[in-house]
């Protein structure tokens, strides 16, 4: 009976020795490669794959226009790419075959992933092998009513049935550069209809498919001066390969109808809210403001006032000493005439206006101070 009963506990713990390392294995988080593209290509959506392929192509190759400037290794990509034509199995040849269409810039290298893929027989998505003839089908801008920035939203389906949508932020402050994007796993209509219910001061216009590839695209070759966000660094590239799909031919984004802005100011000039203002050179004052920001004489923000006059230069302007002092006077007196035209709201306004209100007497005691110091050159 005891070599029984020492036969039955030697079996048990060697059950329990079994069992213990089958909760080890299935609770060892995932940390091999594989079985991260495993998870992407048997995630629910397509995006999960083309979201890490995206985010490990940007990881390799830096953009030129980043700041500050990432050096890059040249070769890693060739040995990424060759590492995994090494390894043949289902997970590789998916990543491969979805590199194949996101690598725009390198055709050989583009290549060498098609390659691989087509000698091997392992079955892929229906998704994937339709990445060629994914539909890009609206285009919408989210524009800002003060003019600051625009969203600029594309929508896809892949394979007729899986919805991407992209949204690319431009900001006008910032040489009208990409400072976010992000791709998300939504049909386009759903964020639209929610910024349209938020009454956000947001408006939405619809663009042609040519037009937002353009914007996009100009947005983009513009260096970017703030950190990449986290999205727009996982996002650019795929976000690159969606831009392409669209047309060409688009029209650029509106500059500033000079023109019109002349007889702006002059419309301006012959109100009783500009009667302090009596020297020419405060109409060019004005037409010097209306270079900043986002451009658009009709609009300012408190971003594009702190902007303009909130690191006051006086080699940013052109005049006597007298006339730029009065910079954020006149601001004050223009910038309601300018809202009361375009429909801004009062609340918009009032907010401008008390940014306005706190950068006056900084602005003044810095020109007078670089004035005093010599350099301002009176070209009068």
């Amino acid at each position: 009976m005891g070599d029984k009963r020492l036969e039955r506990k030697a079996k048990q713990a060697r059950r329990d020795v079994r069992r213990a390392k089958k909760r080890d294995r299935e609770s060892r988080p995932d940390t091999t490669f594989r079985d991260v593209i495993r998870k992407t290509v048997t995630g629910r959506h397509p995006l999960s794959l083309l979201g890490m392929a995206s985010y490990l192509l940007h990881r390799v190759t830096p953009d030129p226009l980043d700041y500050p400037k990432v050096e890059s290794d040249a070769g890693f990509l060739d040995r990424f790419v060759t590492g995994m034509i090494g390894e043949r199995n289902r997970e590789t040849t998916a990543l491969l075959a979805v590199l194949a269409e996101l690598l725009l810039d390198d055709p050989g290298l583009q290549l060498r992933c098609r390659e691989a893929v087509a000698e091997r027989d392992n079955p892929l998505p229906q998704w994937i092998t339709a990445l060629p003839q994914i539909e890009v089908y609206r285009a919408v801008r989210l524009a800002d009513v003060l003019g600051d920035a625009d969203e600029l939203v594309i929508g896809a389906r892949l394979d007729g049935k899986h919805e991407l949508t992209a949204a690319v932020l431009v900001d006008h402050n910032a040489l009208s550069s990409v400072i976010d994007a992000i791709v998300m796993s939504e049909p386009i209509g759903v964020g639209i209809a929610r910024t349209a219910e938020s009454g956000s001061d947001t408006n939405v216009v619809e663009m042609t498919l040519a037009d937002a590839r353009t914007w996009i695209e100009d947005a983009l070759s513009e260096p970017a001066f703030t950190r990449a966000t986290r999205t727009w660094t996982q996002s650019r590239p795929l976000i690159q390969w969606l831009v392409r799909q669209l047309p060409e031919g688009g029209a650029h984004r509106p500059s500033t109808d000079w023109a019109a802005a002349g007889e702006l100011c002059d419309r301006f000039f012959a109100t009783d809210a500009a009667s302090p203002f009596t020297d020419p050179g405060h109409r060019d004052l004005l037409l010097e403001l209306f270079e900043t920001g986002c451009g658009d004489p009709l609009r300012w923000s408190e971003i594009r006032v702190e902007r303009a006059i909130g690191r006051p230069c006086l080699d940013d302007f052109y005049g006597r000493l007298e006339v730029v002092l009065d910079a954020p006077d006149l601001l004050r007196a223009y910038i309601p005439y300018a809202h009361a035209q375009s429909g801004i709201r009062d609340e918009l306004t009032a907010r401008t206006i008390a940014t306005l209100d706190k950068l006056r007497s900084p602005y003044k005691r810095e020109m007078l101070r670089q004035a005093e110091r010599g350099d301002y050159l009176d070209a009068g």
